[in-house]
């Protein structure tokens, strides 16, 4: 049976950004495993980074400036919109931040891995991540030596990365046999290469997860994800925060113990992980389709992808601080929330000072611009279908027919419809959720 339209616009909501109608023409008639299986399958071509980033001459903000909207325009336009979700997953998830790291082409850097490593073989990815020029900075590994080792990573590695906060996970003495097997593994003097100095790593043997040997860096990971009790614990944790960013807080307890599952058969590659949680039955349920609140990167992409502005015409980066996302700066280690975490009075004045930004630009160029050739009510629906909501409670319809209907009677505002419509289907309820 051919996917509904509901659930077609759901699933194009939470693995991507949305979609445009011209996109969901090109998925209609199909099942949902096989608009799955393309999802998964869809690649794009990597982009040259911003020339910006690498210029000595371009300060700091202006290379965060180009960077940032480079981002934004890719998550538009791109042709693997799970690919450039899943990058913001593990941008959040794996943390560094350009505020610590100091290099804005490292940061920039550091994303392209985890795009490349978005759908593939997860202990293969933490690998990566675990040696990556702004990781080594950001937990200062860059700075682990032998006789003076930090903890910083080894302990964020098992707390935040893999293994969650629960204190029967690990030990404080894992933590510091960690650390010790961590140690040399930095960056080439005066350079962002990484570099192995093995007159810096403490060869001794270490006695972590109840194994005894001579483990290096990289070994500690392999006996987390080959351990009995750690790797299921690991592969729960992984399903849960994966469920929490595509479905809803509070994952059903079932729904983890069948992906933790799915993830463990399959050696740990995150395709077929994501591919039986888009088919869950619970991902199409109400608690799903109305239980998660779009980030701002998200809510901006979204509305970018409406209104067909890019970032450089509609600049969202001045304003994504207050809404409390700013790319390439999680707030901590811990890395953004979700849902509650987006709702406060500074966010939503940032919001809405954006959308009526936003949509003085793209009233200027032209968009809902026939808007008022049409009645009220169909007028509604046509911004509805341009913003790509595809159900509007009737409060909310019913609200801007009444608005729009009553604005028609006043004077000289005829010319301020399309902007004032714009504004509106913007900070809409429902553009608010993914």
């Amino acid at each position: 049976m051919a996917a509904s339209p509901s659930d077609l616009q759901h699933l194009l909501r939470r693995a991507g950004f949305g979609a445009t109608p011209a996109q969901l023409g090109a998925f209609a008639g199909l099942e949902l495993p096989a608009v799955v299986d393309a999802l998964l399958a869809a690649v794009s071509p990597p982009d040259p980074p911003p020339a910006a980033i690498d210029d000595p001459a371009v300060s700091g903000y202006e290379q965060w400036v180009a960077a940032t909207q480079w981002w934004l325009n890719r998550m538009v336009t791109t042709s693997a919109p799970l690919v450039e979700k899943m990058t913001l997953f593990w941008h959040g998830h794996f943390v560094s931040d350009v505020d610590k790291v100091g290099d804005m082409g490292v940061m920039w850097r550091q994303l392209s891995r985890y795009r490349l490593g978005a759908l593939g073989n997860f202990r293969t990815l933490t690998q990566a991540m675990a040696i990556d020029p702004a990781m080594l900075r950001y937990l200062d590994n860059d700075r682990n030596v032998k006789g003076a080792p930090n903890q910083n990573f080894a302990r964020e590695l098992m707390e935040l990365f893999l293994l969650g906060a629960d204190p029967g996970n690990y030990s404080q003495d894992d933590v510091i046999a960690s650390a010790r097997a961590w140690t040399g593994y930095g960056l080439r003097p005066n350079t962002w290469q990484y570099q192995f100095d093995a007159n810096e790593h403490d060869g001794g043997s270490k006695l972590f997860l109840g194994v005894t040997a001579n483990l290096d860096g990289p070994g500690v990971i392999d006996t987390i994800f080959d351990h009995a009790d750690k790797g299921p614990i690991m592969a729960r944790f992984i399903a849960s925060e994966l469920w929490e960013f595509f479905a809803h807080p509070s994952p059903p307890p079932g729904v983890v113990t069948a992906l933790a599952t799915e993830f463990r058969s399959n050696n740990y590659e995150l395709k077929p992980l994501l591919r039986a949680l888009f088919l869950r039955p619970e991902f199409y349920l109400p608690a799903a389709k109305q239980g998660l609140v779009r980030s701002p990167i998200e809510w901006v992409v979204a509305v970018l992808k409406a209104t067909g502005l890019d970032a450089a015409t509609a600049n969202p980066e001045w304003y994504v601080e207050n809404m409390g996302q700013q790319p390439y700066s999680p707030p901590n280690v811990a890395g953004w929330k979700s849902n509650a975490y987006w709702i406060s009075a500074t966010a939503a004045s940032a919001r809405a000072d954006w959308a009526s930004y936003v949509a003085y630009k793209a009233s200027v160029a032209g968009f809902l611009g026939t808007t008022a050739s049409l009645a009220p009510a169909a007028a509604i629906d046509n911004a509805f279908a341009a913003f790509n909501i595809d159900r509007p409670t009737p409060g909310t319809r019913n609200a801007l027919i009444t608005w729009l209907t009553e604005q028609r009677t006043v004077l000289y505002t005829d010319g301020l419809e399309p902007r004032n419509l714009i504004l509106l289907m913007a900070l809409s309820p429902e553009m608010q959720l993914a």
